[in-house]
């Protein structure tokens, strides 16, 4: 972050008052925790779901330069520092900081959202646009309303373009934070059951994400997947819209064919994907159409997306000892893990499942989980391993749909050690797939 701006404008910026300081002293970077404070640094004090930094702000006088907190947070303390800003709210003023800033730069700038292949879409469209120009995107998953901001400040005249992912948990989250990205394009991925636990309903899932499109910068473009059932009603809401998918009606056509095909406006362009699985199809094809709307012709995309690499921990395909891995741990919900089990039907066997609790489904969890223990009864694995409280109620419908080799655990300790025996023997294809929480990577570490 290299702001280049004094204090006024600062203040300015945010709509605060600057109460100390000289208004043509620069303002550069700043930090927000306490605990990584060096000397001569200046404090932004957030208020976080764990912890307020305006707590902290007497210890951190010694090594200070300044503050920006909120209004009458100072309290007591006497001492003050050399420059000192107060606003209504820290972390609306954060999101007015970057929203500022990022009308500082013209440049193609894709948000992204969805309920599944957000960060997916968002590093295959960072590596098209990288071979176009410097890009700019969010760090891992930065995508919320403290972290979008401070992903946006780090715009700099070097870069080229920007591409944001925009994370939810509750209606109006992409609102707020759409509005200070103003992205020149916006992608919607799709519409599923992902924090249900938070949203109550997938009509509120879909009503939260095409927020995105009342963000868009003036004459902005909406990337969208018209195969997803909900987002297919998008169509007629005279928006200015690019549609994806494999529906004849889609603008960009994915094609049929063992390799990544896609069509647009007559033009085709067959590609290898790495990791090449039916669900990266549509996220690349996400990615392809916000290039496209960003001006980037297929040449530029055909690189960048033949050039990706993938996260770690989606999809990932490790080879451990002659074991096929695919480590999907980042992340688990319904639709996301329906798509991973898609993927094991054309796999070397024999086949082993390691599957922990889809996290943050609410009253429909043991729903969800339920229908997934009757599915994977049919799946033929060799064994399934399940783990963790909400897996219990697959694990009963396993059984009851006639499945007959399983094992489940309260814990992923329960099986962890029968787990790595086997990947340990080198035969066959192991899928590990569980929500964050559960750190199903552990099931790997060390092999």
């Amino acid at each position: 972050m290299d702001l280049k701006i004094d204090l006024k404008t600062l203040a300015e910026a945010v709509n605060g008052k600057l109460v100390k300081g000289n208004p043509e002293a620069p303002f550069n970077t700043f930090g927000t925790d306490t605990r990584k404070l060096k000397c001569g640094d200046f404090l932004w004090a957030l208020k976080g779901a764990s912890y307020d930094a305006h707590d902290f702000l007497a210890q951190s006088l010694p090594c200070v330069s300044g503050w920006l907190i909120r209004e009458n947070a100072a309290g007591s303390i006497k001492d003050l520092p050399a420059e000192l800003v107060t606003v209504k709210d820290t972390l609306k003023a954060l999101q007015d900081l970057a929203a500022w800033h990022r009308q500082r730069f013209q440049i193609p700038l894709t948000a992204i959202t969805g309920s599944n292949g957000k960060s997916t879409t968002k590093e295959m469209l960072k590596s098209i646009y990288s071979f176009a120009g410097e890009t700019c995107s969010n760090a891992g998953n930065l995508n919320n309303q403290f972290g979008l901001p401070l992903s946006l400040l780090e715009l700099s005249p070097a870069h080229k373009f920007g591409v944001f992912e925009l994370g939810a948990s509750r209606r109006g989250d992409i609102r707020e934070i759409g509005e200070v990205a103003r992205p020149t394009c916006g992608v919607i991925t799709n519409i599923g059951p992902s924090h249900l636990e938070y949203f109550g309903d997938l009509e509120t899932i879909f009503e939260t994400k095409t927020e995105l499109a009342r963000c868009l910068a003036p004459g902005g473009t909406l990337v969208y997947n018209c195969d997803d059932r909900y987002l297919g009603r998008l169509g007629g809401r005279g928006l200015k819209a690019l549609t994806f998918g494999r529906a004849n009606e889609a603008d960009l056509r994915i094609l049929e064919g063992e390799k990544l095909r896609i069509e647009y406006r007559g033009h085709l362009v067959e590609m290898d994907l790495p990791h090449a699985c039916a669900h990266n199809y549509h996220n690349a094809a996400a990615a392809a159409a916000a290039a496209l709307a960003s001006g980037l012709d297929f040449a530029a995309i055909k690189k960048g997306l033949e050039n990706y690499t993938p996260p770690p921990m989606r999809m990932q395909e490790l080879r451990i000892k002659g074991s096929l891995v695919i480590l999907d741990a980042y992340n688990a919900n319904p639709q996301s893990m329906s798509s991973a089990l898609k993927e094991m039907f054309d796999k070397p066997k024999p086949l082993y499942l390691m599957l922990g609790d889809m996290k943050e489904l609410g009253t429909h969890s043991a729903h969800y989980h339920t229908d997934l223990g009757a599915a994977l009864a049919h799946m033929g694995a060799a064994k399934v391993f399940l783990a963790g409280p909400e897996m219990k109620a697959a694990a009963g419908a396993y059984c009851r749909a006639g499945g007959n080799s399983m094992e489940f655990g309260e814990t992923l300790d329960d099986w962890l050690p029968e787990a790595r025996r086997l990947i340990g023997e080198g035969k066959g294809t192991f899928l590990i797939k569980a929500s964050r929480s559960m750190k199903f990577e552990r099931i790997i570490e060390g092999l």
